[in-house]
């Protein structure tokens, strides 16, 4: 399945309803996908834009995936979806020369994302799904 790297272009909040959207954008096109989500996972995404120092990365990076992923090289996250209008997100990781893929919630796996200056894919179905393309 092929996959394409995008970059968080913007986090925005809906003016009618508590609702935030992240809103990734492809790398040398215009296609975006709007992710919604409530304000609390939105802020998590958010921190690491602003002030990407706080908390401690140990006790932040085992609160986001559920796991002590500190020692493991994160290779790349994955977004995927949605399902029942949820999207996933994977996170691929190396430790000790073994490859791991982990679920985790698609909030935490982007601010991890940015907090180590990893890659960002979706899939191309995904994109095929729900995503947007503007005109050039």
């Amino acid at each position: 399945m092929a996959q394409v790297e995008v970059t968080i272009d913007s986090i925005r909040r809906a003016m009618l309803r508590q609702e935030w959207s992240v809103i990734l954008k492809q790398r040398g096109a215009e296609r975006y996908l709007l992710i919604y989500m409530g304000p609390s996972q939105a802020n998590i995404v958010r921190s690491q834009i602003v002030d990407p120092r706080f908390p401690e990365p140990e006790v932040y990076e085992r609160f986001l995936a559920g796991a002590d992923i500190a020692k493991a090289t994160l290779e790349s996250v994955t977004v995927n979806g949605p399902e029942k209008n949820l999207f996933r997100a994977k996170l691929r990781l190396t430790e000790r020369g073994e490859s791991l893929e982990m679920d985790c919630p698609v909030a935490g796996a982007l601010a991890l994302a940015l907090r180590r200056s990893t890659r960002i894919l979706v899939d191309e179905i995904t994109f095929d799904k729900v995503g947007i393309t503007l005109p050039e």
